[in-house]
Order: C-alpha cells, then sequence, then structure tokens
C-alpha cells in the first residue's frame, strides 16, 4: 500500500499516512491521495494568502508589542492545521481510513 507524507506540514514535522480501503489497489489509493493533497495544497495557499494581509495589516503592531514572531508562528501553524483537515476530510470522503 502506498504511503504520503502529509504535504501541507513543514518539513521538520513530517508525518507518514498510510490510507487504506477495501478494494481500492496502489493506483487508485495514489490518485485519490494526490486529488486530496491537491485540494489541501489549494487551501494552504489560500490560508498563507489570508495570513500575508492578516500581517500586513497588524504587522506593525505585532513588533511594536514584541509579540511578532509567535504572532507569525501561530498563523503558520493555524494554516497547516487547516491544510491537514483538508487532507483527511477529503480522503475520508472518500471512503479511506488510516491504516493502524
Amino acid at each position: 500500500m502506498p504511503c504520503c507524507l502529509l504535504s501541507a506540514q513543514p518539513p521538520a514535522q513530517q508525518t507518514t499516512v498510510r490510507w487504506v480501503k477495501t478494494g481500492a489497489d496502489d493506483a487508485a489509493i495514489e490518485r485519490e491521495l494526490n486529488d486530496c493533497n491537491a485540494q489541501a495544497n489549494a487551501a494552504l495557499a489560500n490560508e498563507r494568502g489570508i495570513n500575508q494581509d492578516i500581517n500586513a495589516t497588524l504587522g506593525g503592531n505585532w513588533q511594536f508589542s514584541g509579540t511578532s514572531a509567535i504572532e507569525n508562528q501561530s498563523m503558520r501553524a493555524q494554516a497547516t492545521g487547516y491544510a491537514d483537515r483538508v487532507l483527511n476530510n477529503c480522503m475520508l470522503a472518500k471512503g479511506f481510513s488510516k491504516a493502524s
């Protein structure tokens, strides 16, 4: 069975997940995983764009208050978590489950 790396996560935090579905061969799993990864990557790009807008608006305030690094870290973590949820929900909606 193919394994995947959740591409939405930063390289230091990659997690290997194996998706399974009764009757699905490796090619089907890879095809569906590629589709879900594309959706997750689109969601991540969208969140990053929103974060850039937020940073453009509030970044000066965060720098002045000394919270810029923590705010940016928080926004990155939130965006990554959202993309992971998109990938997981997509695969689950296609009838896959995570192998234990």
